[in-house]
């Protein structure tokens, strides 16, 4: 069996031929085997970072979710939170949002649990991420262009 940096190594580089097979303009960083990975998805300074959060005893599915990163940016932090039921709306769910004291960088994520247990699994948690991760990118960018 593999260890998990294994799988998480395995399941990005399966997620970027997938996305480069459907032409999206997506930059991935090298395969560390992490749980995250930061993209740039379309436009050089915005980045989306996605996420595996892996089975446990507790919930035997995987917690999966991409999310609108805001490094070294509070105030666009909070000015995407002042707006926070438009964006929800755009998104037609609600997000999660993380600004912690202390630290620089801010998210707004969007999560859902999939069983990423089996990889029959894996093309429906890619095309969740080739939709979701895009349209967080663009409902928060084009908030943020409206200051």
């Amino acid at each position: 069996m593999k260890n998990t940096r294994q799988i998480y190594k395995t399941y990005w580089k399966q997620l970027k031929l997938f996305i480069d097979d459907r032409g999206q303009d997506w930059t991935f960083p090298s395969f560390e085997g992490e749980s995250e990975m930061v993209v740039k998805i379309g436009m050089p300074k915005l980045k989306v970072c996605l996420a595996l959060i892996g089975a446990d005893a507790k919930n035997p599915k995987n917690l999966i979710a991409a999310g609108f990163w805001l490094p070294d940016s509070k105030d666009s932090f909070d000015h995407l939170k002042a707006n926070r039921m438009q964006i929800e709306s755009k998104m037609g769910k609600l997000l999660e949002w993380d600004n912690i004291p202390g630290r620089k960088s801010s998210w707004v994520r969007v999560k859902t649990v999939m069983d990423l247990s089996n990889e029959k699994n894996w093309p429906s948690s890619f095309e969740w991420f080739a939709q979701n991760a895009e349209k967080i990118r663009d409902v928060c960018y084009n908030c943020l262009q409206s200051v």
